[in-house]
Parts: C-alpha cells; sequence; structure tokens
C-alpha cells in the first residue's frame, strides 16, 4: 500500500503568464521526477486567461505526463483560482508557485518538511536570515512599504505576505479560505491573517527570488487595492468575518 503524502501544486495562469507557459511547467516536471520521490504530486493549472493561449499547451503535455492537469476557470483573479482549486483538493499538503517561477523549486522540499512536522501554513519569504533576492529597487521599496502597512495596521508579524509561494495543509484551508473575501491579489495576503487569528502556526521560510518580467500584475493599481483590504479586515466586525 502507497503511504506516501500527497501534494497539489496550483500554479495560476492569467494573461501574459502564458507566453512561457510550457517552459516553466517542463522545468517543474523535471525537478519533481527528481526530488519529489517521497511523494504522490500532481501540477494543477488553474486558468483564468485566455483558453486559445493555455489549455493547448496543457493538454499537450498531459499526453506525456500524467502527473500534470488543468482547471479552467471562467472568472478572473488569483483569489478565486486558488479557492477553487484547493477547496476541491483532496491531496494532504496545497501549494502554490507563481507561474514565473521566481522562487527557486529548491524551497519547495523545505516548506513540505515543515507541512509535515507543525507548520499549519508555510510560505517562502524574501525578508528573513537566509533568503537571496534579485529584484528592482522600485518594487524592493513599495514591498517592503507594505509589509511594514500590514504589521503596523494588522499586527501580522509576517516578514514577506506577498511572495507567490505557499503552503497549507488541506484540513487548515477547508476551514480558514471560506472565511476570505478577496479574489485577486490579496487573496493570500488575507488567507494568512485569517489563519493566525483562528490560531494556526504560520511558518516563514527563507527562499532564493529573482524578479521575473513575466507578471501581469498592475502594480499601482494592485498597491491601492492592498490598503483598501488591510483597511477592511482592521476595522470589520470580527476581525474577519
Amino acid at each position: 500500500m502507497d503511504h506516501k503524502k500527497t501534494v497539489d501544486i496550483v500554479t495560476p495562469v492569467y494573461y501574459k503568464e502564458a507566453s512561457t507557459l510550457k517552459k516553466r511547467l517542463l522545468e517543474q516536471i523535471a525537478y519533481y521526477q527528481k526530488n519529489l520521490k517521497n511523494y504522490n504530486w500532481k501540477i494543477i493549472v488553474a486558468n483564468n486567461g485566455p483558453k486559445k493561449d493555455v489549455i493547448p499547451v496543457v493538454e499537450n503535455l498531459m499526453k506525456k505526463h500524467k502527473q500534470i492537469s488543468y482547471t479552467d476557470i471562467d472568472t478572473p483573479g488569483r483569489g478565486i483560482a486558488l479557492r477553487h482549486t484547493w477547496l476541491n483538493s483532496t491531496s494532504d499538503f496545497l501549494v502554490y508557485m507563481d507561474a514565473d517561477l521566481a522562487t527557486s523549486l529548491d524551497s519547495l522540499i523545505p516548506m513540505l518538511s515543515l507541512l509535515e512536522s507543525h507548520c499549519d501554513v508555510a510560505i517562502g519569504s524574501r525578508y528573513v536570515p537566509g533568503a537571496r533576492v534579485k529584484r528592482t529597487i522600485s518594487r524592493f521599496i513599495i514591498s517592503k512599504i507594505y509589509n511594514i502597512l500590514l504589521n503596523v495596521i494588522l499586527g501580522l508579524g509576517i516578514a514577506d505576505s506577498q511572495c507567490g509561494f505557499k503552503g497549507i495543509r488541506r484540513e487548515v484551508a477547508g476551514n480558514v479560505i471560506p472565511h476570505v473575501k478577496d479574489k485577486w491579489w490579496f487573496f493570500d495576503t488575507e488567507m494568512l491573517y485569517v489563519a493566525k487569528k483562528m490560531g494556526y502556526d504560520v511558518c516563514e521560510i527563507p527562499v532564493e527570488w529573482y524578479e521575473q518580467d513575466e507578471t501581469s500584475v498592475q502594480l499601482i493599481k494592485v498597491s491601492l487595492d492592498y490598503i483598501k483590504n488591510i483597511l477592511r479586515l482592521k476595522f470589520s466586525r470580527k476581525g474577519y468575518l
């Protein structure tokens, strides 16, 4: 009988990421085949961008690789994609990784080890000792200011809430995600806030992270949306409900 733990690795795809999708998926497949032999793993492409740019690429790879699949979601938003895939999963551990693979795949094994031991949620961090980061100074400053505001206003106690690399135990996701309201980029930050409010153990791990020019994020628009959502959580009646 196979007693290996199961892992879903979700890659949300929305517009710009589609152009390099095949290359990034093949990188993941090769790495996991070599390094995740102690787990039963699968990659789920959560597509809520153009079907014609994404679905043929994934279906072609599925012919050769049984560990890859996709779900097609009509409503745009990273939060929608993660909510749909994670709440419908039966795997032990649920991971999401940005499609540009800015985070080194070497960070996945330490994350899974933490989820197997004592952490309910494990997240990649670019701002804890041991992290190695290369990014533009403007994005670094905006990110640091955002995380400072998050900790001052909400008392989150997390150095980096934005890194596109997070993992959670399935049963914890089932308890936390129904309370998360945001459907877009703030989803995973709000998930961390709700998890901590509910008493779950959130662990940060240092990552090797290199900024990529493949993201579809509109920085100013997203930053303003983040501030609006921080204030929503601050002044909500029960903190998250």
